[in-house]
């Protein structure tokens, strides 16, 4: 189990931004690695209501449970290392492995059995190292959406938003206020449903 504090700024931009910023940088996405996202939820939306969210990250044929949570100087991110099996489990049947994540679920007085799998999101992402710290370009699909999004994470919040807004400045994109990636996994899913 791991804990750290994730401070990043990011936006959503158009696929032409996205291949503009990607080629001012002398970029491509053929090395990109490929990431999927499978979240969790109560039927409540606990998780939601503490501003927090649950999900499984595959990639590199390994798999993280990460509970995100709001801190006062970004978020904080518990990960939790799981076998294929216990990943097959959690998506199949709701449960979660006992260990960290499932100690902070109950610190924010979630019941971890009352949780169930909500879907997948796939990212195609390029990280870089970029003054001083990550920027990443991420191409991801979820229920029959596509969107491009540009993050930086940084040392501290002026940092990150320091780095961002100056690159976007210096090629004439647009800065957008952008919802994580889960949110807007949850718009769509609750935009389909309506």
């Amino acid at each position: 189990m791991t804990q750290e504090i994730e401070i990043e700024v990011k936006s959503l931009v158009d696929e032409p931004a996205f291949s503009q910023l990607l080629q001012f940088l002398n970029k491509s996405m053929k090395q990109a690695v490929m990431q999927k996202n499978h979240y969790f939820e109560t039927t409540d939306q606990a998780l939601k209501q503490a501003k927090s969210a649950l999900r499984i990250r595959e990639k590199n044929n390994t798999f993280t449970l990460t509970l995100k949570e709001p801190h006062q100087d970004g978020l904080l991110e518990t990960h939790q290392t799981l076998s294929s099996l216990e990943v097959d489990r959690a998506i199949k049947e709701g449960v979660i492995p006992r260990g960290e994540v499932m100690h902070q679920l109950k610190e924010l007085d979630i019941n971890p059995a009352t949780l169930s799998y909500l879907g997948t999101l796939t990212t195609e992402r390029l990280e870089c190292d970029y003054k001083n710290g990550a920027l990443c370009f991420d191409k991801s699909t979820y229920l029959g959406q596509v969107d491009y999004e540009i993050e930086f994470e940084g040392n501290s919040l002026e940092h990150a938003t320091h780095s961002l807004e100056s690159l976007f400045s210096e090629i004439g994109i647009k800065q957008v206020p952008t919802p994580n990636k889960v949110q807007r996994f949850f718009e769509r899913k609750q935009a389909l449903n309506d």
